[in-house]
């Protein structure tokens, strides 16, 4: 009797192993949940069985979407990227000839009068003075001072455009780590869950043994003290996950979908242990395959120069450059064309309307400035080369980086086989201790150590999977062009 109900557990243990995360969700029937020696708890739980339980199906790509569309630092980044271009715009213009009307109107109460000869006065003007013109102006020759201006805010628009797709990218890093922070969280929920059922089976298991003087009351203390651990790091777990999600809905600029209070993940629905609050809210999320599928499609390809990060500094430095030549043709001389072409009345003293046609070239030339063109152009110049040397760091950085999460990545495939393996193992040694125990060869202490390496093996198992996630991405938000 004593073999086969150490077997039940042990088939028990491995059957809620056995569950994976690309099960169907069921429908939602929460169970009341009855504490251990908590009685005046059963009107609570009963209450909180009877109501509905939200499930919620997280999707990965779905909050990244909705963080791109929420982002106020990536909107920022965005309208950064249009003012620069409009800029650029503005200043690509005025290379070009401008026109412009004008006009002008004044009454005079007193005209002056002339006298020429003999005869009566003559006035000079008239009261009503107007005059209306069509203006052209174009600086016809700057030794290109006024193209390189615009090249320069042209470039700095484009670093602009790179520095929103840089924080786009850094924006889905971070949902992406978040997500799956979340996917860790609600792994360990379900594996202590299924560690403290177990527990809770030992625990009646010796209780009953211990009404017949089979079993000690120190064991039947240990083993409570074991399924009250699990309790505790069971709650306390909801508790990180329930931040970790809050975080997730922030990072996502969505408002939170449910009472996030005591998340579970949905796998659990089949039956939670005994003692534990009952759920909030039920969580799925996306299958690890599919996810990893992706990731590593977009991770195959090393960093290069197209990447955002690099863009940045080398369209920096190109502005730079670019308003240092500006600055240096100002030394030179510059031509103005204008023209203008209009009516005046009066035409002086005779008292009649005239059309006039003006046309003219000016020339100006620094002489003496006391060299704050020559610094302001070596200044701008310097800046374009610290911009380069800014990019060449970030070169090493990036492929520090992407060798960093590589050596992880396939640090952790390694490690996935060995603690695959530690889960067999260690899954069946607490079946044959727990065994050995009922059979009176071992001491509950090695129950207890043996099952807490179950778990421990499960855990590792299971966050070094989704690390090779957080890995992928890494090295997908610092992957080049194929």
């Amino acid at each position: 009797m004593k073999i086969k109900l150490g077997f039940l557990i042990f088939i028990l243990t491995v059957r809620v192993w056995g569950q994976t995360e690309t099960d169907s969700p069921k429908m939602i029937t929460p169970t009341p949940v009855f504490p251990l020696g908590q009685a005046a708890a059963l009107d609570l739980q009963d209450h909180q069985a009877q109501a509905p339980v939200t499930q919620v199906a997280l999707s990965l790509s779905d909050l990244i979407q909705a963080a791109f569309k929420n982002s106020a630092k990536l909107q920022a980044a965005e309208f950064g990227a249009e003012s620069a271009r409009s800029e650029a715009g503005s200043l690509g213009a005025a290379e070009l000839p401008k026109i412009s009307l004008n006009g002008n109107y004044f009454y005079q109460t007193y005209v002056p009068e002339l006298s020429v000869g003999p005869g009566p006065k003559e006035a000079f003007g008239e009261n009503n003075n107007w005059s209306a013109w069509a203006d052209l102006n174009w600086n016809l020759w700057d030794f290109r001072s006024q193209h390189d201006l615009a090249n320069s805010a042209t470039a700095s628009s484009q670093s602009q455009e790179q520095q929103y797709l840089a924080v786009q990218r850094q924006l889905r890093l971070a949902v992406r780590l978040a997500y799956f922070q979340v996917k860790i969280g609600l792994e360990q929920i379900r594996l202590l869950g299924d560690s403290l059922k177990v527990a809770q089976a030992q625990y009646a298991d010796i209780g009953h043994q211990a009404r017949y003087g089979t079993a000690s009351r120190m064991d039947l203390l240990s083993s409570h003290q074991e399924v009250l651990n699990y309790q505790r790091q069971f709650v306390q777990a909801q508790s990180t996950l329930s931040q970790a999600l809050r975080d997730l809905f922030d990072l996502a600029g969505e408002k939170e979908p449910a009472d996030l209070t005591y998340p579970l993940d949905f796998h659990m629905e089949g039956g939670l242990p005994d003692g534990v609050p009952a759920p909030t809210v039920w969580f799925s999320t996306d299958s690890v395959k599919d996810t990893r599928d992706e990731l590593e499609k977009e991770a195959r390809t090393p960093p290069d120069d197209s990447l955002p990060q690099l863009q940045i500094y080398a369209y920096l430095a190109d502005s730079a450059r670019f308003a240092a030549n500006a600055v240096r043709s100002e030394l030179l001389p510059k031509i103005t064309l204008s023209a203008q072409a209009g009516y005046e009345n009066p035409d002086g003293p005779i008292l009649q309307t005239v059309q006039q046609n003006i046309i003219s070239l000016s020339a100006s030339m620094p002489l003496f400035d006391w060299g704050a063109i020559v610094k302001d152009s070596d200044s701008k110049r310097q800046q374009s080369e610290a911009y380069l040397s800014d990019l060449d760091q970030a070169k090493l950085d990036l492929w520090r980086d992407w060798n960093k999460a590589g050596d992880s990545l396939r640090s952790m495939e390694y490690q996935q086989d060995l603690n695959q393996t530690a889960v067999s193992e260690t899954q069946e040694l607490a079946a044959l201790t727990y065994g050995a125990y009922r059979a009176g060869t071992v001491r509950f202490l090695e129950v207890q150590t043996a099952n807490f390496q179950a778990l421990t093996a499960k855990i590792q198992s299971a966050s070094n999977e989704v690390e090779i996630l957080m890995q992928l991405s890494v090295l997908s938000s610092l992957a080049g062009k194929e």
